[in-house]
């Protein structure tokens, strides 16, 4: 699917806007080579607000639903467990797109949507959530986490599904979507709202 749309196109109508914006996304989950494959999420808990880059791993363009994964004894965890709602930053600069989405947290551990998940990740992949070290654990020196035959790749796919018991998907229902344009003949922003995948409102903002 190509993902290099020009937005100029597509300014008349915000039904064109909010297609194309679901349509980079999803670039950005099928290609590492797109921008919008990394983003930076947000949790906010007992005051502090809290960002990281993710890998952004699918989107459910009709259900409107981002994923990511992590280890389930890593720190972020505790914010998807308390808190309710994470947010979303992508950038592209080729098309001179930002996008920000935040919706409802939905966390997948041991049932169907994760193993589904865990079979497409590969063998290289899977070796941080083998580690007997947790993510964040303090050290004196610098230190990978991986013992020297994760570090090698000295494990068999069979060896590695020991790692599922670590693994984590978070879904993200998206309810508010914005995107904002930039362009020297002035710069433009739109703003999206859905219930349950659908899309319930949308209208233009000024920059």
């Amino acid at each position: 699917m190509d993902t290099q749309i020009n937005n100029l196109d597509l300014l008349g109508s915000l039904q064109s806007v909010e297609e194309n914006c679901w349509t980079l996304l999803h670039g950005g989950a099928s290609s590492r080579k797109s921008a919008m494959h990394q983003a930076a999420v947000a949790t906010a808990v007992d005051g502090m607000a809290l960002m990281r880059t993710v890998v952004l791993r699918r989107v459910d363009m009709v259900g409107k639903r981002l994923f990511l994964h992590t280890d389930l004894r890593s720190k972020k965890m505790n914010d998807f467990e308390r808190g309710d709602c994470l947010s979303w930053l992508f950038y592209d600069q080729s098309v001179a797109t930002q996008i920000r989405l935040s919706g409802k947290v939905i966390l997948h551990h041991q049932d169907s949507l994760c193993r589904e998940h865990w079979g497409k990740t590969g063998h290289h992949s899977r070796r941080y959530y083998m580690s007997e070290t947790a993510p964040s654990v303090a050290f004196d020196e610098p230190f990978t986490g991986l013992n020297p035959a994760l570090t090698s790749f000295a494990y068999t796919l069979e060896e590695s599904e020991m790692g599922l018991a670590n693994f984590v998907v978070v879904e993200t229902e998206i309810s508010w979507m914005e995107w904002y344009y930039t362009h020297h003949t002035g710069n433009r922003r739109a703003v999206f709202r859905y219930t349950e995948g659908f899309l319930k409102e949308a209208s233009w903002l000024s920059p």
